[in-house]
């Protein structure tokens, strides 16, 4: 006969195994399996709070976002100072369209866990989303420094220890730009003939950057060296349209809608934006497409006259965008004089896309812009990828290229559409210079229908 100990160390060796099992199922994608495994295991131990956890996230991966908010209230009733499963709470009730609720669970997670990335980056948009935009550039400084502050965690370390030549040789060209303008030249003219001797040694390729190079760029690279406060106008970001009611019925009279329109922003919006892009070194992204480098809102583009703009875009067209807050919002840079972005779909409902580099910068005039099939995919085409579907996009937009969007590059420009539209460059060829790079900024309202059920 077993002892009380024996049976003890039997039950939890069984319980140890059922959740193995159910980790192993979920890892690798088998949701029902690892459902049930997990279920299995709560039947020896109902009150462990780390599997009821997991159990609401199998169900939330299912799109079955009650059933995970309970499982997580009842993990965190079990463990009331549980981060994960306030954050995965916050996750499913911001899921389920409760936005205030999931604020405050956001917060209450970002309360227990202060470094919590994540929870700040979701209170940034969800808070936009309610109109507050102090509060949400509270949220993104917040992100931004995790990402690069003082307070950095490892969230974005590969572009703090790894560099492009064409990465190093654009802050080198900024360094320059910065050394002109502001009194303290001598310091950012010496780390620019730092940042161009490293460049030396490098290629276009991602390279890990070596002990001797990250000392000669110093603890500053690839961080926020120089910020130039972009502050709201009280005057307002965005030009009244009186000719709104036109763009509405372009929008509209196609298959799917996309639409462009000159001076998005007043005079005085588009010089201080200009100037917070070609300032604040802030363009940290070099990795995601080739010959270009990037920023986002998390990493270090929010500004109040970012969140201004994108907040009055949204108040400018009610019937486009009333119902679908911002969910990303990024600028590219092109660093070579023919940098394209080559052609593929945007993760929302409605994307905004304009360019604020100076038109004579463009030395092909009537292109250089963007190219817009208004032709949408069919309801049950996927995107599994951009390298999976090249071919299959390319001869969709060649078979419908008479209902192409051609809207030609011109600083202030702005190209809306429907973000499920397929799009691409059109032929860009700049100056070269510093302040001649291709800038375009873009913003993404809502979701696809598709991530909504």
């Amino acid at each position: 006969m077993k002892t009380i100990t024996e049976r003890n160390d039997h039950a939890r060796h069984d319980f140890d195994q059922r959740v193995a099992e159910a980790f192993a199922h979920h890892t690798a994608g088998r949701l029902a399996e690892a459902e049930a495994a997990y279920r299995s295991a709560l039947a020896l131990t109902p009150d462990h709070a780390g599997v009821t956890h997991n159990l609401g996230v199998v169900a939330a991966a299912q799109s079955r976002h009650a059933d995970a908010l309970a499982c997580f209230d009842t993990a965190i009733a079990s463990e009331p100072g549980y981060a994960a499963a306030h954050y995965s709470r916050a996750v499913a009730l911001a899921s389920l369209g409760r936005r205030r609720d999931a604020i405050a669970a956001f917060t209450r997670a970002s309360a227990l866990e202060p470094g919590h990335y994540e929870s700040h980056r979701a209170l940034g948009f969800l808070w936009l989303a309610e109109g507050d935009r102090d509060r949400a550039l509270d949220h993104f400084s917040r992100t931004y420094e995790l990402r690069r502050g003082e307070d950095r965690s490892e969230i974005a370390i590969k572009s703090l220890t790894q560099a492009t030549r064409s990465k190093l040789q654009h802050d080198a060209e900024q360094l320059h730009y910065l050394s002109r303008r502001l009194r303290d030249g001598a310091r950012f003219e010496m780390m620019a003939r730092n940042y161009e001797a490293v460049a030396k040694d490098l290629d276009e390729d991602v390279v890990c950057l070596t002990d001797r190079q990250r000392q000669v760029l110093g603890e500053s690279y690839n961080s926020a060296i120089h910020l130039w406060d972009a502050a709201a106008l009280p005057q307002g970001a965005v030009s009244p349209r009186s000719d709104r009611a036109v763009l509405l019925g372009e929008f509209r009279e196609a298959p799917a809608g996309a639409v462009y329109f000159d001076d998005l922003l007043t005079p005085q919006a588009l010089a201080n934006l200009r100037r917070h892009l070609l300032e604040s070194t802030i363009w940290h992204d070099f990795s995601h497409i080739g010959g270009f480098v990037a920023s986002y809102l998390e990493d270090g583009l929010a500004c109040p006259l970012v969140l201004q703009i994108a907040d009055e875009i949204r108040q400018a067209f009610p019937e486009l965008l009333g119902a679908h807050p911002l969910t990303q919002a990024w600028a590219f840079k092109g660093l070579q004089a023919r940098a394209a972005v080559d052609v593929h779909a945007d993760d929302a409902a409605v994307t905004v896309n304009f360019w604020v580099t100076p038109t004579e910068a463009n030395l092909a005039p009537g292109r250089g812009g963007l190219t817009v099939c208004r032709i949408p995919p069919h309801a049950g085409w996927e995107i599994h990828g951009y390298d999976e579907d090249h071919d299959r996009i390319v001869a969709f937009l060649e078979q419908n290229a008479h209902q192409a969007l051609i809207a030609p590059y011109r600083e202030n420009r702005a190209v809306l559409f429907e973000s499920r539209l397929f799009h691409h460059s059109d032929l860009p060829q700049f100056a070269q210079g510093y302040e001649n790079h291709r800038i375009n900024m873009t913003f993404l309202y809502g979701r696809h229908e598709a991530d909504k059920r």
